[in-house]
């Protein structure tokens, strides 16, 4: 169904106008698509719909309407790229008067289609309703996390809807009953597919799960909101997850690196739904956005040690603070190797391993590096044409085990269905609900200052698991959001341990591969040296790196400090543009944006 992901409806653009002037219909000929002869049969209903898969699809690491692929910006990150949002707001650059406009195109483009979808016939039409109010929900809800109230509208507006033009916002919980409502219907009319890259009941299912965890952690964890109903949404969460863990339809792949260097993702029994990309159809992401960015030593250290057939925090670890790159991947998470560059890597058609740059920290990404058989070349804007996931089971799994830990009812019976088999995914040691409960690492806790639940050792360990499950997938920067984390943002998150300055090796093969230095001088009698020429070196002295310690410690970006700070509650949301609110003076400005 490759088709369907960049088709363009020309037709919606007669739509757009006929709608506005009647005399226009009445001239059309009965041969061409319009308003008046369209929306007849569930098969119109399908062509129309073809067009909101293009909001699921990225053609970048980060570029989908749906969802965001990568970490940046998070506390998963040590980056060189402060284009993203939120820097703006922290470094205080963002305001009412500069702020962009909101875009209701995309939430009228379904209205459109919804409110005129019951005057079709055919066996499938609910199926397309809940099909649009599916993609009305997820749309909707992202504002919600953007603005938290937004005026709600169920219809495409015309020039004569002057109230609803004009209308002030409605509330918060408004909207979420609203999105529930749509995701609700949803699941109830949406038929299931085998086809993993159709939106279906399965997929609806999987985004109601999502959505209600996302409210709940929102209403939990920001008194601002003054909403005190949390756990309506976490069983709301427990309740999806568990429909689709019962359809026995999906598991996870043996193989947890091939869910994302792959050709093909069909027939992979974890995706719930995944991006089919096709070279011959021009269905192409690009792997140069992860090149600006390295990873963070905090996310490194999250994946635990194995030792005696046992799990323990890495920072338990005798001397893990000056272990140096070559030592630190042993006897980790299997994860971390698989989501990580580690030493030794070498990249398709090189013939010496890959060398990280220390100006992303050292800590390179491994996870999304294309195989030789699903991209092209390296480097900025090179193309790639692997499978991607959307939805994988995987987060269900997370979702549902968050969820029971935040209620203070998981059991090891939820443990084994769901963390377990993570764990037994990778060949990891199974986890212990009573260990956790018992025994909370004080890394983890400190990091997660705010837990409220009588089962903290459990939400504790449940967080470690998701964000080394899923990282570099883009949902750290959501999940800080609704845990009240957001003072992360403004971290500069540091990377691989260096210990001394001079020449180091970073590949494991005993060779030096780079050369730290003071100053520029000594950068010069290195270049002086024929048996060093072309060693990659890096001058403290430049500002562009500097180390914890002065001549040894952390790498991190130098002169990034005190440049931004996260303003609570502002900085979790974002202010109405000034020339909305001129626009239609009865909206209210975000009340922490005053």
């Amino acid at each position: 169904m490759k088709n369907r992901y960049f088709i363009y409806i020309t037709f919606l653009s007669v739509f757009l106008l006929a709608g506005c002037n009647d005399g226009f219909l009445d001239q059309v000929p009965e041969t061409e698509i319009t308003e008046a002869n369209f929306f007849k049969t569930d098969a119109d209903l399908q062509i129309y719909s073809n067009q909101f898969y293009n909001w699921f699809m990225a053609t970048s690491i980060s570029e989908s309407i749906v969802h965001q692929y990568g970490d940046d910006p998070s506390d998963n990150i040590s980056t060189t790229n402060t284009t993203p949002f939120i820097y703006k707001k922290m470094s205080g650059g963002l305001s009412a008067e500069n702020a962009s406009q909101w875009d209701w195109s995309a939430i009228r483009t379904v209205n459109f289609m919804i409110a005129r979808a019951n005057n079709a016939t055919g066996k499938d039409v609910q199926h397309y309703i809940g099909l649009a109010r599916l993609v009305r929900a997820i749309l909707y809800y992202n504002k919600v996390l953007t603005y938290s109230d937004v005026p709600w509208y169920s219809r495409d507006l015309q020039t004569t809807d002057k109230d609803l033009l004009y209308k002030t916002q409605d509330s918060r919980v408004l909207i979420v009953d609203s999105v529930m409502a749509d995701l609700d219907y949803a699941v109830s009319n949406m038929n299931k597919s085998s086809d993993r890259t159709l939106l279906s009941e399965e997929t609806a299912l999987a985004f109601q799960a999502r959505i209600a965890l996302y409210e709940a952690s929102w209403r939990k964890y920001h008194s601002e909101l003054g909403l005190n109903d949390a756990d309506q949404y976490y069983n709301k969460a427990i309740s999806a997850c568990e429909k689709l863990m019962n359809m026995g339809e999906f598991s996870l792949n043996p193989d947890y690196a091939s869910n994302f260097r792959n050709n093909d993702l069909k027939g992979n029994p974890e995706m719930i739904m995944y991006q089919d990309n096709d070279r011959s159809l021009g269905l192409l992401w690009s792997y140069g956005d992860l090149w600006r960015n390295g990873y963070s030593r905090d996310l490194e250290e999250s994946y635990l040690y194995i030792k005696d057939g046992k799990t323990m925090p890495f920072t338990s670890v005798d001397g893990y603070n000056k272990m140096d790159v070559n030592s630190l991947f042993k006897n980790r998470d299997p994860r971390l190797m698989a989501t990580l560059w580690s030493p030794g890597y070498t990249r398709q058609g090189q013939k010496t391993p890959y060398v990280p740059l220390l100006t992303t920290v050292g800590y390179s990404g491994y996870k999304w590096e294309p195989s030789e058989t699903n991209c092209i070349g390296y480097g900025a804007g090179n193309v790639c044409f692997g499978d991607r996931p959307i939805v994988r089971y995987a987060e269900i799994l997370l979702i549902y085990a968050e969820a029971k830990a935040e209620l203070g009812t998981m059991t090891q019976s939820d443990m084994d269905k769901t963390i377990n088999l993570l764990r037994d995914r990778v060949g990891m040691p199974r986890a212990s609900l009573s260990d956790w409960l018992s025994n909370i690492d004080p890394v983890v806790g400190a990091k997660y200052y705010n837990v409220k639940s009588n089962q903290k050792g459990a939400v504790l360990e449940v967080r470690r698991e998701r964000r080394i499950e899923l990282a570099a997938e883009g949902f750290r920067y959501k999940d800080l959001m609704r845990w009240s984390l957001g003072k992360y943002f403004a971290a500069i998150e540091d990377g691989i341990y260096i210990p001394h300055l001079g020449e180091l090796d970073l590949t494991g093969d005993g060779v030096p591969d780079i050369a730290i230095v003071a100053t520029t001088a000594d950068k010069e009698a290195i270049a002086g040296d024929i048996t060093k020429y072309g060693l990659t070196t890096y001058v403290l002295a430049d500002g562009v790196i500097k180390l914890s310690n002065g001549t040894s410690g952390y790498v991190s970006l130098a002169g990034k400090e005190g440049l931004f700070e996260f303003t609570l509650p502002r900085d979790y949301y974002d202010p109405i543009s000034q020339q909305d609110i001129t626009i239609n003076p009865n909206l209210i400005q975000n009340k922490y944006w005053k």
